[in-house]
């Protein structure tokens, strides 16, 4: 029997560390809002987005909702010796159907990748309003609008820094 390290669970909603397998799944599944923001920023696929964020991250979780993944997030180093850290997270819309879960928990997260990171940062596409209410719920500080990414589309910069 293999065993699943838990960060958070519930009878239908856990946080582990993410798995390849994880990718897979979520994939086809992501929301159309997250679709457009990363091929905005980078023109990449649901797929590849995925893949290298779970392949670049130091720290990536998977949150399971009935044994299914509907979010992966993590924190991507700046570089080597850095000690900032591009925070990122992907969902399918289930993710909205443990709203409160989600938000309740979302700062201690936050605070997990602080410990290795004391800046987290990255940038959010001006029209993705629901991920700017919540990054604003989770306490981030928000710069300037700018254009950004591939597509030179407005984003706004946000950052999260360990007290």
């Amino acid at each position: 029997m293999i065993y699943t390290k838990y960060y958070f669970k519930t009878d239908r909603v856990k946080v582990k560390d993410a798995e390849i397998s994880d990718v897979f799944a979520l994939s086809p599944n992501l929301r159309e809002k997250d679709k457009r923001e990363i091929w905005k920023s980078h023109h990449h696929t649901s797929e590849a987005a995925l893949l290298q964020g779970f392949t670049n991250s130091v720290l990536c979780f998977t949150v399971e909702r009935n044994e299914k993944p509907i979010c992966i997030f993590g924190v991507v180093p700046d570089n080597l010796i850095g000690e900032k850290g591009f925070i990122w997270l992907l969902a399918s819309p289930e993710l909205a159907k443990i709203k409160k879960a989600f938000l309740v928990n979302s700062p201690k997260f936050i605070d997990i990748m602080l410990e290795h990171y004391p800046l987290l940062f990255n940038y959010v596409d001006i029209c993705n309003t629901e991920s700017i209410k919540w990054l604003e719920w989770c306490g981030a500080e928000f710069g300037v609008i700018t254009p950004y990414g591939a597509e030179k589309e407005l984003f706004q910069y946000f950052q999260f820094r360990r007290k």
